[in-house]
């Protein structure tokens, strides 16, 4: 409705119309009162006029015209039952079209609707063109729902008076729930003919064409009401609501916050504010305003699972859980929240939770891509790539241009050792989504491992496309070196830009940069710092965020390859690269000891921050039988971090554990260089081993990072490593037995010659 209030008469018609010459002196006194009650009443003085009224009442009780305005001073000030109880007598006494009117907006704001429409009625049977009673009989129809019955109302009203602002702007109103979309915008023009300059009409238009989906039409319009009531908050978040539609989610954050600005409580424009941060990917920001939205309103379904849901992409899985937990405790029927809770729960290792989930909201609809979407990860996580590949193409039935459908179908058909399939799928998400960041890099991951390094290396760099990548280096104050550059004369800052592995394995790419006559800038993690100096070639080392000289280009250290065009035959494989502290490397001899036995050091797990945790790292229990199997070892661990759950284990093995005296790299170089062989999973200390020239086997998931290839028991990369890998997704067992043999046939070659593999010695 225009005003949104039905209201009764602020400003009742003054009884000094209605007193007549040759009055009686004895009735010209009360009404000279009930004159000045009324002049009172006007001027807003509403205590002065309520003792007025009281006056002439206690002389006059049965006054129907001091009642109905005494009435109507309490409705003003909120005592309704009071109100009622003055009005009903005043229209028992004199029924008056004014009085009835005002009687029935009374009752209509007390909910008693019918009996608030008979009053109407009768004001209209008193006078059948009185307008007030005619605009509140649609508007009160209008309130309680009866839709149909307002058009009817308000054209009986336009008929009495075609220019009625009120009548025509709700008559819009109740088209528009009614989904006469059209005549509401026709209503709308012919108010907007007597009131170019109508708020309500303008907004309400808006909300018609937002309907519409005629999006541009609706911007205008809201934006011309906004010229008019500039500031007004529920407009600024309806129109916030529409630039998000519109895919415009930076405006519609600015609308929003001018809504919150002008009315800080207002909660739809603070969680549409979120949902609009969410669409930013400013998720910290996203989890603050939903706070905000909590304080004021605990029990906020959709804010509790938009909060959630950020917290699903800062990886806090319990807390979105709970999050979860308690908006399907205020909405039990969500399917968009039982669909992201498995999300939550397949992060925690729930596979059984999250497939009960996903059951729930199929169960509701078998249509939610969504739900099949999910299923579809649950099962590839629990290896059931068949019953994965099922469920992603029930998700391509239902939504075929899926740009994350395609990407998951191949990466379960990489899963199933079939990467030319996988391509496809890649090429067909691609298709529909020619930038899509997660796709180029899974296709880049495909060709590295099948060795096509010119596409590769090409894809690869779509990493940098990622506004949450880490060339978070905003202080590059040169230009990036594409490989066209002469660098002779020239100096370069190569950086790190991952993880310790990436920097160690690709840090080899120094010496063929200074080869073009550069003078090279390292920078590397600190962690690193104290090992690199060992590398050739660079002229200065440093840790990330210490301060650096000027340089003339820059590169980050996997973006080289591409730069120098590195191919398989171009690769520089010579090792060592990297040397340990000989000084190091005395103060742990002690440590390590005299045992004539082959001395063998294990890593079984890595950061488990990495994406690819859960499949590369194991459980040492899985290590266990090997370092059983080969009592003929000097076993010792290699792990800087020993997670909780294996320090059961680790404490029952005859492994020698030194972590408390690793501090760095350069302790672990130094380690490494006094043992004989090292086993690892794919971390960093495997790259270590490979880039110190030292035996090195690799247990490898499949499938395994691309760097290690595919099908390979060798490297290109390091010379001196043997892959072993697994015989199918997620069984380690056959790759740890593998191992198992090749160490049992080491030790026992070592028996027979002593010598061996004893290079630590």
């Amino acid at each position: 409705m225009q005003n949104g209030q039905q209201g009764v008469a602020a400003q009742p018609a003054p009884a000094s119309a209605r007193i007549h010459e040759g009055t009686q002196a004895g009735y010209a006194e009360p009404r000279m009162t009930l004159v000045q009650a009324t002049h009172l009443h006007e001027s807003g003085r509403l205590d002065e006029a309520k003792r007025a009224y009281e006056t002439l009442l206690a002389n006059q009780p049965d006054d129907a015209e001091a009642l109905h305005l005494y009435g109507v001073l309490h409705a003003q000030q909120g005592q309704l039952e009071r109100a009622l109880a003055l009005l009903r007598r005043s229209t028992q006494l004199l029924p008056q079209p004014l009085a009835l009117s005002n009687l029935g907006s009374v009752l209509a704001s007390g909910g008693k609707v019918d009996e608030a429409l008979e009053c109407f009625e009768a004001a209209l049977k008193l006078d059948p063109r009185n307008l007030q009673a005619l605009v509140r009989r649609g508007n009160t129809l209008i309130e309680a729902g009866r839709y149909e019955q307002a058009v009817t109302a308000y054209d009986q009203t336009l008929a009495v008076a075609p220019m009625t602002l009120d009548a025509l702007c709700n008559r819009g109103s109740a088209l528009r729930v009614l989904g006469r979309y059209q005549e509401a915008l026709d209503t709308y023009a012919a108010a907007l003919t007597v009131d170019p300059r109508s708020f309500e009409t303008h907004a309400n238009r808006g909300n018609v064409l937002k309907l519409l989906d005629r999006q541009a039409e609706a911007l205008g319009a809201y934006d011309r009401a906004l010229e008019i009531a500039p500031n007004h908050p529920a407009i600024l978040n309806m129109r916030g609501m529409l630039l998000i539609d519109m895919g415009r989610a930076r405006e519609a954050l600015a609308s929003f916050n001018e809504a919150v600005a002008g009315q800080p409580d207002l909660i739809d424009a603070l969680y549409n504010s979120a949902v609009a941060l969410e669409h930013l990917g400013h998720v910290q920001e996203v989890v603050a305003r939903c706070d905000r939205v909590l304080t004021l309103q605990p029990r906020h379904a959709r804010a509790l699972a938009t909060r959630a849901n950020a917290r699903l992409v800062l990886k806090d899985y319990a807390a979105a859980l709970a999050d979860y937990d308690i908006a399907l405790s205020l909405d039990p029927q969500s399917t968009s929240v039982l669909c992201n809770r498995s999300t939550a729960l397949r992060h925690l290792g729930r596979y059984d939770e999250a497939l009960a989930d996903l059951d729930r909201v199929l169960a509701v609809d078998a249509s939610f891509a969504a739900a099949w979407g999910n299923r579809g990860n649950v099962l590839q996580d629990l290896h059931r790539f068949d019953e994965a590949l099922a469920a992603n193409e029930r998700m391509l039935e239902i939504d075929p241009r899926s740009t994350t459908a395609w990407l998951n179908r191949g990466n379960v058909l990489l899963n199933l050792a079939k990467p030319d399939q996988a391509l496809e799928a890649y090429e067909r998400a691609l298709a529909i989504e020619p930038e899509h960041l997660d796709v180029h890099g899974a296709r880049a991951f495909v060709y590295l491992r099948q060795g096509d390094f010119e596409r590769g290396w090409r894809e690869y760099e779509w990493r940098w496309r990622d506004p949450s990548s880490k060339d978070a280096r905003h202080d590059l104050s040169a230009p990036r070196w594409s490989g066209t550059e002469d660098l002779n004369g020239q100096t370069i800052l190569l950086h790190a830009e991952q993880g310790f592995g990436d920097t160690l394995q690709f840090a080899r790419f120094v010496e063929p940069i200074v080869a073009r006559g550069a003078k090279v800038l390292l920078e590397v993690q600190p962690a690193l710092r104290l090992l690199m100096p060992s590398l050739h070639g660079p002229s200065q080392i440093f840790s990330k965020g210490e301060p650096l000289p000027p340089y003339d280009f820059h590169c980050p250290l996997l973006s080289v390859p591409l730069a120098l065009g590195t191919d398989l035959t171009t690769l520089p494989a010579h090792t060592p690269y990297l040397f340990a502290d000989p000084r190091m490397v005395e103060k742990w001899r002690p440590l390590l000891g005299d045992d004539p036995r082959l001395r063998v050091g294990v890593v079984w797990s890595g950061n488990p921050q990495h994406l690819n945790d859960r499949n590369r790292s194991i459980r040492l229990t899985s290590l266990a039988p090997l370092v059983k199997a080969v009592p003929e070892v000097d076993w010792i661990s290699l792990q800087k971090i020993v997670r909780d759950d294996d320090k059961a284990e680790l404490a029952v093995l005859p492994l020698r554990n030194l972590a408390n005296e690793i501090r760095d790299f350069s302790d672990t170089a130094a380690l490494v260089s006094g043992i004989d062989l090292v086993i690892a999973v794919d971390t960093g200390v495997a790259h270590l081993a490979g880039a110190l020239g030292r035996p090195v086997w690799l247990l490898l998931s499949e499938p395994s990072d691309w760097r290690w290839m595919s099908g390979r028991t060798d490297s290109p990369w390091y010379p001196a490593a043997r892959l072993f890998r697994q015989g199918k997704v997620g069984d380690w067992a056959s790759a740890i037995e593998a191992v198992t043999h090749a160490l049992l046939e080491e030790t026992s070659r070592a028996i027979d010659d002593p010598a061996g593999l004893r290079y630590g010695r």
